[in-house]
This record gives structure tokens, C-alpha cells and sequence, in this order.
């Protein structure tokens, strides 16, 4: 466990300095026209902030893994990756594929140049919410990186990352929260 607050940092800082893409370049619109990632994911780090429950969290590095109990005290923080793949912004229109049914929402990018390039959420059969699962990548002549997260309502988020940067080789990153 003495690892674990380096890990952490080491692991948020590749996140935060090679997740800076074109994306946040435009601006958000005022009606979405997709479902709105941000808002609901803002919504779900109020709830949790008020319930503030103790969360199994395992962050991992390549075959290394640390695992802590603890209480999140910025729940927004902990959502930022799943709340900067929103799609809606105003350049994005029509930049992506819907395809719906009762128990599944599914958003694909029609370029792949976008970061995000899918967004499935899925529902119960009253319409809420039990699992969204988000895909970015990004590739450039310096690096190409994956994400993949996945989120479960009360339950469970995912972070899985894998990043190959000519420099420095391949890793693979992993943050997974079990709410308890």
C-alpha cells in the first residue's frame, strides 16, 4: 500500500495530459441532442457526496495492482473522465449514429477522428439507468490510447486504459471502485 498514492498520481497525470484533445475545443450547446453525459454524471457525484459511502477502489499499472478502502471526497473529480466523454457539443450534431431501443441507447462517431467513439447506456424495463459503457481512443504519430468505462448506478465504476506512446512503450491502467 505504500505505492498507492503514487500510483495514483502517476496514473492521473498520463489521463490528464494525454486525454487534452480537440474535443475540448468546442463549445457545449444548450440542448442536447444526445443523452447528457455531463448532467448525469454531476447528478450521480451529488448523490454519492451526500450518501458518502466507503469504496473498495483498486488502481493498477501493467501487472501491479493496489487495493484501499476509503471515503471519496470529490465525487465530480472521480467522474471526470466519464463526464468529458459528453457528446454534446455544438460542432457534434450530427456527428454520431443513434441506435435505441426499450432497454439500450447506443451512440457511434461517424468519424474517427472523434475521441469519443461510443457511448451505450442500458436500462431497465422502466427506463433506469443500470450500466452506461463508454469507448474513446485517440491516435496521433506520437501515441494511440484506448479507454473503456463503465459505470453501474450504486454499484461499481471501471477504468481500463491502455496507451502506447513511442517514447516511454506500452501500459495499461485500470481504476475500479466498488461502492460498498
Amino acid at each position: 500500500m505504500k505505492y498507492f498514492p503514487s500510483i495514483i498520481l502517476l496514473f492521473f497525470s498520463f489521463f490528464t495530459s494525454v486525454s487534452c484533445s480537440t474535443n475540448n475545443d468546442t463549445t457545449k450547446i444548450d440542448q442536447p441532442s444526445y443523452f447528457d453525459l455531463a448532467s448525469y454524471f454531476r447528478q450521480q457525484a451529488i448523490l454519492l457526496q451526500r450518501k458518502n459511502p466507503m469504496i473498495l477502489k483498486t488502481v493498477g499499472k501493467n501487472m501491479e495492482t493496489e487495493q484501499k478502502k476509503l471515503k471519496l471526497d470529490n465525487w465530480q473529480k472521480e467522474f471526470e473522465l466519464f463526464s468529458s466523454s459528453d457528446i454534446n457539443k455544438s460542432d457534434w450534431r450530427q456527428s454520431y449514429r443513434i441506435d435505441s431501443t426499450d432497454e439500450k441507447l447506443n451512440y457511434r462517431a461517424k468519424s474517427s477522428r472523434l475521441r469519443t467513439k461510443e457511448i451505450t447506456i442500458y436500462k431497465n424495463r422502466n427506463g433506469i439507468i443500470k450500466h452506461i459503457h463508454i469507448l474513446n481512443g485517440e491516435k496521433n504519430w506520437l501515441y494511440e490510447s484506448i479507454e473503456q468505462l463503465d459505470y453501474y448506478p450504486d454499484s461499481l465504476y471501471q477504468i481500463a486504459k491502455e496507451q502506447s506512446i513511442r517514447i516511454i512503450g506500452q501500459n495499461q491502467y485500470t481504476i475500479i471502485g466498488k461502492i460498498l
